[in-house]
């Protein structure tokens, strides 16, 4: 998708290819920060480990699945900015509801809005054909279509990340490859996706421990120049990058000796019958996304 937005628009390109590894960088370290802090917190018992472990009743997940997806079709066919807000403040009051803690699920939401507000801020000076300004200095016209699809896209964005990051929230990522499996998933992809998520602790911890190595040599001190700093950035990318692929042949190897070949399932997924109320809430909920869908289009 880069290497698109490089050839069909350079500034969009180099500036969203720039902006990502930055926030990428900065996120990463961020994370890190917080997760010593929080194992600081856990070894000092003042941090409940399963606090933010989603109840296991409530809607199925089935019914949760279809209805972000839907929910996530119906905001990119949205026209108007202010409505996909609708979306917005009903995935908010949702998350008061289900007693998620807000300051966390906030801070999920930061890093993909960092991302997100670069690509509409660039909006305005390649979008359009109405030019309502002129940036001082620079000469960059700034187009008055461009500024209006620039709100639209960082209002779809934003309210779709909000949703799946509501149904991350409360389902567990268990069921939600029981509810995959339900939809005849194929197999292979489920336990990719599922050794993925098992190896995102372990990966996490990889880092952790090849930072810390870096720090204990001083790589990140005050005296270390900003360039410096991005390339130890760069040797811990790599040095990552290298021992994930090396762990992943490891694995794999040990999966084919063990008589694996993509035809039967690694883990065991069990999916019950759908209850009567679930499904009423599920076409609830479409329904009143097509309606808001449709007041979006043809109303206002």
């Amino acid at each position: 998708m880069m290497l698109e937005w490089l050839q069909g628009d350079p500034l969009v390109g180099i500036l969203t290819t720039i902006g990502f590894f930055a926030f990428l960088i900065i996120g990463r370290n961020m994370k890190l920060r917080r997760m010593r802090s929080k194992q600081a917190a856990i070894i000092a018992g003042n941090v409940n480990v399963f606090q933010n472990v989603p109840s296991p009743n409530g809607l199925d997940a089935r019914v949760k699945l279809i209805i972000a997806v839907a929910v996530i079709f119906g905001v990119v066919f949205m026209v108007h900015w202010q409505t996909t807000l609708v979306v917005l403040a009903a995935t908010i009051a949702l998350v008061f509801y289900s007693r998620i803690s807000l300051k966390t699920y906030l801070k999920r939401l930061l890093y993909p809005s960092c991302i997100i507000v670069l690509v509409a801020v660039v909006q305005p000076f390649t979008y359009g054909s109405t030019v309502s300004a002129i940036v001082p200095g620079l000469g960059l016209p700034v187009f008055q279509e461009g500024i209006t699809f620039g709100i639209l896209v960082f209002a779809r964005a934003l309210a779709a990340i909000s949703v799946l990051n509501l149904l991350v929230f409360v389902t567990p990522m268990e069921t939600l490859m029981d509810s995959l499996r339900w939809f005849r998933v194929p197999d292979v992809i489920l336990d990719t996706m599922m050794l993925m998520y098992r190896y995102i602790a372990i990966v996490s911890e990889e880092t952790s421990r090849m930072r810390k190595a870096q720090e204990s040599r001083l790589g990140y001190s005050k005296s270390v120049s900003i360039p410096r700093r991005l390339a130890n950035f760069g040797t811990l990318a790599g040095m990552l990058l290298t021992r994930s692929f090396d762990r992943a042949i490891k694995v794999g190897n040990a999966m084919i000796a063990r008589g694996y070949t993509g035809s039967s399932s690694l883990f065991t997924y069990t999916t019950g019958k759908l209850r009567y109320g679930d499904i009423i809430a599920g076409l609830t909920a479409i329904l009143t996304m097509v309606v808001l869908v449709v007041v979006d289009l043809f109303i206002l």
